[in-house]
């Protein structure tokens, strides 16, 4: 029995050994889930965060565009207007000069000698020649501006065409200030979806960590409860042995008490005389 008793006391000591061991890695993996849990949920922030960051670039992207087609929709009107008002100022200016060179080419005639003048090596003869040409052409220009001004009608199509040209070019200059807000707006959703990207990426690794976790912790919590279990089934069987022995124990004091009273009252019987203390025995066991 004792060889019983010793080996349940080894396994008990053994099991919490082992007891100690799960508890330790148990609290260490519920540190652990704990932190991933954490983590897990700040991602999820993160990921809210930017969803709604993108969705207002998204948004404020979408309203500006809007803006940039009303601009560029009032700025083609304007040049339309413009191009009508310069077919009119053609038409004025071919009633003066019906079978002469446009003043415009005549223009870009002289503009070119110019730039020719400016930047090629002539030699004397040539330049000569460059110069009575600009001269000539300078001329013929002055003449057709001079008669041109002196009419009313076109006085008031180059008034109109500047002040629409002017216009024009202001909502051409909103068009592009709007553009360039639009594509700030575009690259920063642009951003938020590249951090998107990257934070779900990283949400489902940790995901994958944490439940593998949680797993081992709820694992090591039910090594842990299994082991208490068998430390209480291992007393529960040494406290059995334990009172059986007690009970042996007993029954056996309880024989030898009553031979050894049975002794005596054989002697009693027998009319010996018997000490006090083998009275109290013979009472002790029920004979007297």
């Amino acid at each position: 029995m004792e060889d019983v008793v010793r080996e349940l006391e080894n396994k008990k000591l053994e099991l919490k050994k082992k007891l100690y061991e799960a508890k330790e890695q148990r609290e260490k993996l519920n540190e652990e889930t704990k932190k991933l849990r954490e983590k897990k949920n700040e991602l999820s922030r993160q990921i809210e965060k930017y969803k709604k960051e993108g969705l207002m670039h998204k948004e404020r992207r979408n309203e500006i565009n809007k803006l940039v087609a009303k601009s560029k929709e009032k700025r083609k009107k304007l040049n339309e207007e413009c191009k009508k008002i310069r077919e009119e100022i053609n038409r004025i200016k071919k009633e003066y000069f019906p079978n002469k060179i446009p003043l415009e080419v005549l223009k870009q005639k002289r503009d070119a000698l110019e730039f020719k003048q400016m930047t090629q090596q002539l030699t004397k003869k040539e330049e000569e020649e460059l110069i009575q040409q600009l001269a000539k052409l300078n001329k013929e220009i002055r003449e057709r501006e001079s008669i041109l001004e002196k009419d009313e009608r076109l006085r008031e199509y180059v008034k109109k065409e500047q002040e629409l040209k002017k216009k024009s070019d202001k909502e051409h200059e909103k068009v592009q200030e709007l553009a360039e807000r639009a594509q700030r707006e575009h690259m920063e959703m642009l951003e938020c979806l590249k951090m998107l990207r990257k934070l779900r990426k990283e949400f489902k690794k940790v995901e994958r960590e944490y439940i593998m976790s949680k797993i081992n912790a709820d694992k090591a919590h039910r090594e842990f409860v299994s082991y208490i279990q068998q430390i209480r089934e291992i007393e529960n069987k040494m406290k059995n042995i334990k009172e059986k022995e007690k009970i042996e124990k007993i029954e056996k004091e309880r024989s030898v008490l009553q031979k050894k009273a049975d002794e005596i009252y054989e002697r009693f019987k027998r009319g010996e005389k018997l000490s006090t203390e083998d009275l109290m025995l013979l009472q002790k066991a029920g004979l007297i």
